[in-house]
């Protein structure tokens, strides 16, 4: 059984926009042992702030979603062969107007063992975000079959620019794709999350030479495999850039 070490925010404090979907990073420590079937990852969200996705496992875990305390669950729900993937994602959508650099608990997480909770309360504090640095688009390329796995391959165009000023240092990240898809092919940005757990995030190198301008559009292709028994989508869930 896992034992969970700590659970925290990558950032302490994220900006976020009244209606605009953003998926935060955090970081689920633990000792590296496969989690027991019952363990649970809870995601309890404020008034005003809807959960639109969370990473969970490839296999072996299912969300389910609580209508009277509004909180979302990922259960472990059969034997792992791995322990927990310590970088992972939770993706909000707040509706509360937030005053000039208020600062709000959107979200707590918690961790529960298959007998019991444990002492752990993560928050995640937002901060008014008044316009979206990085303006996302997208195109849908096409999808074909895949005939080894059956899956369908489908290709997008991710266009992307400034808003005000330039960027070196950007992401961008996709919430809710279907659990076991994943990346094909080799992108020239890094691959922070790889979309086996729902969430594809990608990430521009160190240095300047993919700078993002306003005015000027850069387009990042990407072609995701998904697996057999989940439909092609044709667009993105979730799409949204962020600076860094």
């Amino acid at each position: 059984m896992a034992r969970i070490i700590d659970i925290r925010m990558d950032n302490l404090v994220n900006g976020i926009k009244k209606g605009v979907p953003v998926t935060f990073n955090f970081t689920l420590n633990s000792d590296g042992a496969p989690p027991a079937p019952g363990s649970r990852l809870q995601f309890r969200p404020v008034p005003g702030v809807t959960l639109l996705h969370a990473s969970i496992p490839a296999s072996g875990a299912q969300m389910t979603y609580a209508d009277f305390w509004r909180f979302s669950t990922i259960t472990i729900n059969a034997n792992q062969t791995t322990g927990w993937n310590a970088r992972r994602t939770v993706t909000l959508q707040s509706e509360k107007d937030l005053l000039p650099s208020q600062t709000i608990n959107l979200c707590g997480i918690v961790y529960y063992q298959p007998d019991h909770m444990q002492d752990l309360y993560c928050p995640v504090f937002g901060v008014d975000l008044e316009e979206q640095v990085i303006e996302t688009r997208q195109v849908f390329k096409g999808a074909w079959q895949d005939e080894v796995t059956k899956g369908w391959i489908c290709s997008y165009d991710v266009v992307l620019k400034a808003s005000r000023q330039s960027f070196t240092r950007w992401k961008f990240s996709s919430a809710g794709l279907p659990q076991g898809s994943r990346i094909v092919g080799t992108p020239w940005l890094d691959v922070s999350h790889d979309a086996t757990e729902g969430v594809m995030e990608l990430v521009a190198p160190a240095g300047d030479k993919y700078l993002l301008e306003p005015g000027r559009e850069l387009v990042v292709s990407v072609q995701l495999l998904y697996p057999a028994t989940a439909p092609a989508l044709q667009s993105l869930p979730n799409l949204s850039a962020y600076s860094l």
